[in-house]
């Protein structure tokens, strides 16, 4: 009987921990996002978005994911929202987290994905034009090593929406 309750009670628990991580799942990596995965010249670029202004800051930033089927790199990143764009990284500076210009753009390996989130590498939107408001687009275009061009057009998505 001791088994036999044992057993059930491990049953439930495992049942309400995959209906509790589902909707976590569900949630939390498939916010609606509105950005369609794109996949040309050995690219696929997928899960891109922008983070809306907050206040009246004149910067923001864009992620993404990028997987290449040959090594590659992104060296350059434009767009009609901001005056200057520019790929950027977080570091630990001696305790300190600080944000600079990755020197030389940002290597990708063959089949292996580059993620791009708050807190890591990103595409930093300096001096905007004008707010970025959640609902809109704006476009993205991605200049890699080997001479690809890639245009995107890419959903503004409030802080609290934002996927990592």
């Amino acid at each position: 009987m001791h088994k036999l309750f044992t057993g059930l009670c491990v049953t439930l628990l495992s049942i309400q921990s995959v209906a509790m991580d589902k909707d976590h799942y569900k949630s939390h990596h498939y916010r609606s996002n509105s950005f369609v995965t794109v996949e040309v010249e050995g690219l696929v670029l997928s899960n891109f978005q922008a983070r809306s202004s907050i206040g009246q800051m004149k910067n923001s930033s864009a992620y993404g994911e990028i997987q290449s089927n040959t090594t590659d790199r992104l060296i350059q990143a434009s767009s009609s929202v901001a005056a200057v764009v520019e790929v950027h990284e977080h570091i630990n500076d001696h305790g300190i987290i600080r944000m600079r210009k990755v020197e030389g753009g940002l290597a990708l390996e063959a089949n292996q994905s580059m993620i791009m989130k708050p807190g890591g590498y990103h595409i930093m939107l300096i001096s905007l034009h004008k707010p970025l408001k959640a609902g809109d687009t704006m476009d993205l275009s991605l200049k890699f090593e080997s001479g690809k061009l890639i245009g995107l057009s890419i959903p503004v998505v409030s802080v609290k929406n934002m996927h990592h």
